[in-house]
C-alpha cells in the first residue's frame, strides 16, 4: 500500500506535518474540512474594482519596472505594471522568490486580493495570482476559478491554496472511500445529503445551497455521535444496576421530618427538585440527574436531603464528591451540623487524612459503620469498598464524569446527582449532557439582597479607599482580584497579584497589617492558613487570583475589585462575585477596566444590568467555544458552531434520531464499532 507521501505527491516535509496533525490517509484529508468559502463565480475586469473589498479579477498587464527590496524582517518583490486600461497598478511579493518568478510580461493573470491606494497607485500585497488563457467560466480545469472556491486553514506552513489544489486532485476518490453509515429511510425522511454528496459539497460545493445541506449532515452526524454516547452509556450503566427498591411510592414523610427540623425554610425550587429526585429513585434504573444551580440557591441542602431519604428509607450509605479539599472540608462541617444530632455518622476522608485514620475509614465505611462520606475527587482512584453504596453526590465535576462513573460501576451502579455551578444554557446541557435528567434552582433566598455591580476607570478605583476603610472599620472584608489570562501564564499570574499587592498596601497604609496575599503557587497549606486568617479577621483585605472560585464562604465579604475585568468571561466574573454574596449585607462588585473598547464595554454592562447566570451564559456561550464552559473535552464533540448548540429543536431532533437508531437498527456494524471503541477509550473521550 502506497504511503501518504506516494499517495498526495508531496514532500517528507509536508507529509510529516500532515501525518503528526492526525492525516495519515487520503480519508483523514478529505475530512479536513475548509474553515470557509470564497465566491469565485463572477470574475471581473481589474478597472471595475473598489479599493478596500477584496474581489477577483482579471487582467492582461505589461510590466514597466520590477524591484527587489531586501529589507531587515522580509524580502519584498514589487511588480509595477499597467494594465489593460492603462491604469498604473503594484504587486508586493513577500519572501517568496517562487512566487515572483511566476509573474511574466504579456499573461493573463486572475488576481485574488483587496488593492489599497497609495502615492497614486493601487497595490496589492501578496495576492493570489493564477494564470489563465481565457477571461470565460469555459476554461473548467482551473480548480480555484469559476466557482465556489474553499479556503482551509493554514496548517504549520501548509497554505491554503495546497489543501484546495490537492482534495480537488482527490474528489474523484470520494466514492471508492466513503460509504454511508446511516440507513436510507433516515436520510430520505430528514432530508440530508448522502455522506458521498456531503464531503464533495463540503470541500468545492455547486452552490451555497449545497454547501449549507452539506454542513448542517456533518453537525447532524457529530451530534448524533455525542448523542449515540450518552445513550450507549446511559444504557450500559442501567442494564449493570444492583438497583432494588421493594416500595414503588416515595415516603414523602420521611422528607417532611427532615425539612421540619431546618432552621430555615426551603424554596420552591428546591422542593420541586427533590421531589423529582426521590421519584427518579424509586424507579427501577438508577437515577441520572445534573443539577445546576445559581448563587446561594442551596444545592448541599437539596442533595442532603435526598442522603438523609436514601438514610431513613432502607439504610444505605452515601458519599459527596468535591474537586478540591478545602471544599470537602467545607462540606463535612456543613452537613455535620445537619447528620449528627440525628445520630446518621459522617466521615471526611482527603489526601490530608493521615494514613491509620483513613485506613479505619475505609474499614468502617466497608462494615457499613459510615453512613455518609465526603471524598475529594482523588480518592476515587484508590481502593476502597462499600457495603451498600446507593447515592453518589458529584460537586462541580461533570468534566471529569465518564472516570467517575466508570469507578462506580463496581459499587452497583448507584444513583447519581452532578451538581454544577456553571450555568450551562437548556441546549448545551441536552447536547452534551443527553443521559441526564437536568434539575435547575433558580430561585434565591427571598432575604438575599441584589449585589451592585459597577465598571469603574483606573482613577475611580482609586477614589473607592474611603469606601474600604469605612467598611473595613464596620468589621467587613475586601477582595481584590487579580486576572489570570491563560493556564501557561502562572509566573505573570503571581506577578500580577503581587504587584498589585504591593501598590494597595501603598493606597491604603491605615490597614497594612491587614492586608495579604493568595495564589495558585503557593501550596494547599499555605492558602488554607491564610483564608482561615482571612474569615478570622486577622486580614480584612485579600489581594488574589482566580484561585478563590470555588473556596470557603466568608459572610462579612462585601466587596469586590476585580482588575482589568476585560480578561474574564463573564461566567467567570459572575461565580467570583459569588464570594460576595454570602450574606444579607448589601454588596458591591466593582469592575476595573483600562479598555473601556466596545466589545468589551458592552459585555461587562450585562454584568452591571443583571444578576440572571442563564442571561449571562447565553451571552458567553456567543463569544466562547463549548469547551471552554463545558470543561476539557475531546474535539469532535465539541466542533461545532455556536448557531447549531444554540437551535434547541435541532438538538432535540438529533437526540430523537438517535434513539430511533438504537431501537430500530441495534445491529448497525457502525454502531457495534462505535459501542467498542467507547468501551476501549473510556478515559479518553471526555478527559
Amino acid at each position: 500500500m502506497n504511503t501518504l507521501k506516494e499517495q498526495l505527491k508531496t514532500t517528507n516535509k509536508y507529509s510529516s506535518i500532515l501525518e503528526s496533525n492526525g492525516i495519515k490517509a487520503i480519508k483523514d484529508l478529505l475530512q479536513y474540512f475548509p474553515r470557509s468559502y470564497e465566491d469565485r463565480s463572477f470574475i471581473k475586469p481589474l478597472s471595475e474594482l473598489t479599493i478596500n473589498e477584496k474581489w477577483v479579477a482579471t487582467t492582461k498587464w505589461k510590466i514597466i519596472e520590477k524591484k527587489f527590496s531586501p529589507r531587515r524582517w522580509r524580502k519584498v518583490y514589487e511588480y509595477i505594471f499597467i494594465d489593460e486600461q492603462w491604469q498604473l497598478w503594484q504587486i508586493n511579493i513577500f519572501n517568496s522568490w517562487y512566487l515572483a518568478s511566476k509573474i511574466k510580461e504579456n499573461q493573463r493573470y486572475i488576481i485574488v486580493w483587496k488593492p489599497f491606494f497609495k502615492l497614486w497607485k493601487a497595490i496589492f500585497n501578496q495576492p493570489e495570482i493564477i494564470q489563465t488563457s481565457d477571461t470565460t467560466q469555459e476554461q473548467t480545469n482551473i480548480p480555484n476559478m469559476w466557482r465556489i472556491y474553499p479556503i482551509y486553514s493554514e496548517l504549520y506552513g501548509i497554505k491554503p491554496w495546497r489543501f484546495a489544489e490537492k482534495i480537488w486532485n482527490l474528489l474523484e476518490n470520494i466514492d471508492n472511500i466513503f460509504d454511508e453509515h446511516l440507513p436510507q429511510e433516515f436520510l430520505e425522511k430528514y432530508n440530508l445529503l448522502w455522506v458521498k454528496e456531503t464531503i464533495k459539497n463540503i470541500h468545492f460545493p455547486e452552490s451555497y445551497e449545497l454547501q449549507k445541506a452539506a454542513l448542517q449532515r456533518i453537525f447532524f452526524d457529530r451530534l448524533l455521535r455525542v448523542q449515540l454516547h450518552s445513550l450507549i452509556q446511559k444504557e450500559e450503566y442501567e442494564k449493570n444496576s444492583l438497583k432494588r427498591i421493594d416500595e414503588s411510592d416515595p415516603r414523602r414523610e420521611i422528607i417532611k421530618n427532615f425539612i421540619g427540623k431546618l432552621p430555615f425554610k426551603l424554596t420552591n425550587a428546591q422542593k420541586k427538585v427533590i421531589k423529582n429526585c426521590i421519584e427518579s429513585i424509586h424507579d427501577i434504573k438508577p437515577m441520572m440527574a445534573l443539577l445546576q444551580w445559581d448563587v446561594w440557591s442551596g444545592k448541599t441542602i437539596v442533595a442532603a436531603t435526598i442522603a438523609y431519604y436514601m438514610y431513613y428509607l432502607k439504610n444505605k450509605q452515601s458519599i459527596f464528591v468535591a474537586p478540591l479539599e478545602v471544599l470537602a472540608n467545607q462540606h463535612h462541617k456543613t452537613l455535620a451540623k445537619l447528620f449528627l444530632p440525628l445520630w446518621i455518622r459522617i466521615e471526611l476522608l482527603t489526601w490530608s487524612t493521615p494514613k491509620a485514620q483513613k485506613e479505619k475509614i475505609k474499614k468502617e465505611i466497608k462494615e457499613w459503620k459510615i453512613h455518609i462520606t465526603i471524598w475529594t475527587h482523588a480518592l476515587l482512584q484508590e481502593n476502597v469498598g462499600f457495603s451498600n453504596l446507593w447515592f453518589v453526590v458529584i460537586d462541580e465535576q461533570h468534566k471529569f464524569w465518564v472516570r467517575q462513573r466508570a469507578v462506580f460501576k463496581k459499587f452497583g451502579n448507584p444513583d447519581i446527582l452532578q451538581m454544577s455551578a456553571t450555568p450551562i444554557p437548556r441546549s448545551m446541557a441536552l447536547a452534551f449532557f443527553g443521559e441526564f435528567d437536568v434539575h435547575i434552582i433558580d430561585e434565591l433566598p427571598k432575604w438575599r439582597q441584589p449585589i451592585t455591580t459597577k465598571i469603574i476607570s483606573e482613577n475611580e478605583y482609586i477614589k473607592l479607599k474611603p469606601r474600604i476603610i469605612s467598611k473595613v472599620n464596620e468589621w467587613q472584608k475586601v477582595f481584590i482580584v487579580t486576572p489570570l489570562v491563560e493556564e501557561s501564564e502562572k509566573l505573570e499570574e503571581v506577578k500580577a497579584a503581587t504587584s498589585e499587592y504591593q501598590e494597595i498596601k501603598k493606597l491604603l497604609p491605615e490597614l497594612k497589617n491587614k492586608i495579604w496575599l493568595i495564589h495558585g503557587k503557593m501550596n494547599s497549606k499555605e492558602k488554607e492558613e491564610t483564608m482561615t486568617k482571612f474569615k478570622n479577621g486577622e486580614y480584612c483585605l485579600l489581594v488574589s487570583t482566580t484561585v478563590i472560585e470555588v473556596w470557603v464562604d466568608i459572610p462579612e465579604a462585601t466587596i469586590m475589585i476585580i482588575k482589568n475585568s476585560e480578561r474574564f468571561w463573564l461566567s467567570q466574573l459572575h461565580q467570583l462575585r459569588w464570594r460576595i454574596w454570602r450574606s444579607d449585607l448589601k454588596s458591591y462588585c466593582f469592575l476595573e477596566t483600562k479598555k473601556k473598547t466596545w466589545d468589551s464595554y458592552k459585555r461587562l454592562k450585562a454584568m452591571e444590568e443583571t444578576n440572571d447566570w442563564f442571561k449571562l451564559a447565553e451571552l458567553d456561550l456567543k463569544n466562547r467555544w463549548p469547551w471552554e464552559i463545558l470543561g476539557t473535552m475531546q474535539a469532535w464533540q465539541t466542533d461545532i458552531p455556536i448557531e447549531i448548540l444554540s437551535d434547541l429543536k435541532f438538538i432535540e431532533k438529533v437526540q430523537e434520531w438517535a434513539k430511533r437508531l438504537l431501537e430500530k437498527y441495534p445491529k448497525l456494524k457502525w454502531l457495534d464499532k462505535l459501542k467498542i471503541y467507547l468501551e476501549e477509550k473510556i478515559w479518553d473521550i471526555l478527559a
